[in-house]
C-alpha cells in the first residue's frame, strides 16, 4: 500500500475500507462472510440484575 503514515491517518473511513479490499483482492484473499467478523461461539450475554453485587 503506497501510502505514507499521515495521508492514511487523514483517509476516511470509507478511503481505508476502499484501501483494505484493494489489498485483500491483490493478495487473492477471499472474505467467507461480512458479518462473521466480530463474533465469537462462546458469547454470554449477563444482565445487570443477575449480577449481585450491584
Amino acid at each position: 500500500m503506497n501510502f505514507t503514515k499521515d495521508e492514511f491517518m487523514e483517509s476516511t473511513h470509507a478511503e481505508i475500507y476502499k484501501m483494505w479490499m484493494n489489498h485483500v483482492k491483490f493478495n487473492g484473499w477471499k472474505i467467507e462472510d461480512k458479518d462473521d467478523e466480530n463474533k465469537s461461539n462462546k458469547e454470554r450475554r449477563v444482565y445487570i440484575d443477575e449480577i449481585a453485587f450491584l
